[in-house]
């Protein structure tokens, strides 16, 4: 590193993850915004920007099984949108259906057709994002599903509903799933995606040790988080300031001119978060983070939370620890919209005081 190292910018980006906060009040408050309504706008506002942003070309390699972003910044931060929407739409299905039954059947009719369309095409997103990270975070939510559905059981009991028609919603979504992959080839484009890379522990080693500068995607992360970890132990409580990744980078020896010119984050939120705010700001955020944990917990022990809003914060909260280690969202809009959303729509059941019934 030179001697003076260049001015960074404040680290004010990282008090981002604060928004929620004043978005969680503003709709417990309001006597017209609802936390229902945050969604979907959120939404709406997606399929806003792919109509405005819209680009025939792209929409038919995405169908022909190519990577695209949507222009979404890239195909990361494309995949971690789809797949939020994804999530929502499946957790909330059950609510919907009790909603529908209460409307004239035309109006359902539409709306089922929606709903369907919605899911379909954010699971399709997920698909064509061809995001291994993404594809993994969604795995791994899925395999703690049940101990996440333990938790809910241990601090509320037994809900008092049957599972038969979510079982039965459960069973059509596989079949819709199911037909949407034979009709988009999506096995042969997932193996392919897989096996896109060919890396060895010798090949890791070399990325980490900045042995050879011809990477892979995942040789790029693991050399990145490695010159990160010295970086850290440089300055391991204050940090290197805020945006301090770019000169880093840019001043350091382990990196070619072409891989400098190509990135400047550490593809890893965990990393980006030491190298610039140090431990004290990375134990900040994870405090605070617990602090949401167990106020929804107790929101949901207190029956201000509904099942429902609790099984989306835990989904997401898990999802959002896996693939945050592979990317650095937490410095890019895309991330912090989706943590000012999903959190301020479960935090706003934490300060309100309207009970729900089991």
């Amino acid at each position: 590193m030179p001697d003076n190292f260049p001015p960074t910018t404040s680290d004010r980006r990282f008090l981002r993850v604060l928004y929620f906060i004043a978005i969680a009040y503003a709709i417990s408050r309001s006597g017209w915004l609802r936390a229902w309504h945050l969604l979907a706008v959120a939404f709406s506002g997606l399929v806003i920007y792919l109509v405005i942003s819209f680009d025939q070309a792209e929409w038919v390699r995405a169908w022909h099984g190519e990577r695209v972003d949507f222009g979404i910044h890239n195909a990361q931060h494309t995949g971690i949108v789809f797949s939020t929407c994804a999530l929502a739409l499946s957790v909330f299905t059950h609510r919907f259906y009790l909603w529908i039954k209460h409307v004239p059947r035309l109006t359902a009719s539409l709306c089922v057709a929606f709903w369907v369309s919605a899911w379909l095409f954010s699971v399709w997103g997920v698909f064509v994002s061809q995001t291994r990270a993404v594809w993994l975070g969604l795995c791994v939510t899925l395999v703690l599903l049940p101990a996440i559905l333990g938790l809910a059981y241990l601090l509320r009991g037994r809900p008092q509903f049957s599972m038969r028609k979510p079982l039965l919603v459960s069973m059509v979504s596989v079949a819709l799933l199911v037909l949407l992959a034979s009709s988009l080839n999506l096995p042969t484009l997932v193996s392919e995606r897989l096996e896109s890379e060919n890396v060895t522990w010798e090949s890791l080693r070399q990325a980490a040790a900045h042995e050879e500068q011809d990477l892979s995607s995942i040789e790029i992360r693991v050399a990145s988080w490695a010159a990160a970890t010295g970086w850290i132990m440089e300055k391991p409580f204050m940090g290197w300031g805020g945006r301090g990744s770019r000169p880093l980078i840019r001043n350091s020896d382990l990196f070619s001119d072409a891989f400098k010119k190509q990135f400047n984050h550490l593809h890893s939120s965990y990393f980006q978060t030491l190298v610039e705010i140090g431990l004290i700001g990375a134990m900040f955020i994870a405090v605070l983070m617990m602090l949401i944990g167990r106020a929804t917990i107790n929101a949901y022990q207190q029956r201000r939370m509904p099942l429902d809003v609790f099984l989306f914060a835990w989904i997401f909260f898990v999802f959002w620890l896996v693939v945050s280690f592979f990317e650095s969202y937490v410095i890019y809009p895309s991330g912090t919209y989706l943590v000012a959303i999903v959190t301020s729509f479960f935090y706003s059941y934490c300060i309100r005081q309207t009970t729900y019934p089991a």
